[in-house]
């Protein structure tokens, strides 16, 4: 069961990392962990956001997954101070499978890491409090959209191994 949820997080946020992009930066997991703490400590009012640039403005936006359906927060100000506003509430919907509500199990960022105009994935996993420099560090994983494959492609490949882990799930 944890696999068809898992399965289930991933063909989320495949279908969102289709999302337009503003790539004026290269980001790298040492700048993703050092925007996390202005992202990830009290700004938002929920747990785990996927950010992203929206509105293809040059900063992060943020996405809520929560019962089907996706919010989304405005960043009114610069990816070094971010300020939120919730700018559409029900920006998209997604359909639950088997009662279950795949949350966000960890804050991601979609960014470009490799320069190619296409967004790949960072994983905020662990945080870590500093005691010298008094504040946290966040440890990032990443993966990049290596196999220059369109969104679509990647959207059935999903498909299709959420048949199988449904097929899996009902045999056992």
């Amino acid at each position: 069961m944890k696999n068809l949820t898992s399965a289930l997080f991933l063909l989320i946020v495949v279908s969102f990392s289709s999302m337009g992009f503003n790539s004026k930066d290269d980001y790298s997991n040492e700048t993703i962990s050092k925007l996390s703490g202005a992202y990830l400590e009290g700004k938002l009012d929920f747990e785990n956001p996927v950010m992203v640039d929206v509105d293809i403005d040059g900063d992060f936006d943020a996405l809520k997954f929560d019962d089907g359906n996706v919010s989304y927060y405005k960043n009114m100000g610069t990816n070094e101070n971010p300020s939120f506003v919730l700018e559409n509430k029900n920006y998209e919907s997604y359909s639950r499978t088997f009662f279950i509500d795949p949350k966000m199990p960890y804050p991601m960022f979609f960014a470009d890491k490799d320069g190619d105009g296409d967004m790949d994935m960072f994983v905020v996993k662990d945080k870590e409090y500093n005691k010298q420099q008094q504040k946290f560090e966040y440890k990032v994983s990443n993966a990049e959209n290596s196999m220059d494959l369109s969104t679509g492609t990647l959207i059935t490949i999903i498909l299709v191994l959420v048949i199988v882990l449904l097929v899996l799930a009902i045999l056992r």
